[in-house]
């Protein structure tokens, strides 16, 4: 009887420290960021790696725009064949999506948004 329980407990133990382990991998948090750069006046664009495939599968990452007090926004996120660059024109954030899949290693934009810095500190968006 008694080392039933001691094999119960041990075992929830086990599973409990393995479920939480797994779950703290799915979200961004320092141990998943990559790097930051600042793209202008206090503007930073932070990449993460949530999710890393391995050998059979792509890495994914995940692309904000942060100016660390007042908005936090995920831009998108990408494969290894793709990124995102940004780049402060006034008061308008450029955010353009590149792909190297089109032209065998050389960048090409997909896809572009703005954003205007005015707007997103009003909107106080941090995560």
């Amino acid at each position: 009887m008694k080392r039933r329980t001691i094999i119960k407990i041990v075992t929830f133990i086990i599973l409990f420290f393995g479920i939480w382990k797994c779950t703290d991998s799915l979200f961004y948090n320092k141990r998943n960021h990559l790097h930051t750069d600042e793209i202008g006046s206090g503007i930073y664009e932070e990449r993460f790696k949530p999710f890393s495939g391995g050998v059979l599968m792509n890495d994914t990452r995940s692309y904000y725009l942060t100016d660390s007090i007042n908005f936090r926004i995920l831009l998108g996120q990408c494969d290894e064949e793709e990124l995102y660059r940004c780049e402060v024109l006034g008061d308008t954030i450029k955010a353009i999506k590149y792909s190297r899949r089109i032209r065998y290693g050389k960048e090409m934009p997909i896809d572009s948004v703005y954003f205007s810095i005015k707007d997103l500190k009003n909107e106080k968006s941090l995560n």
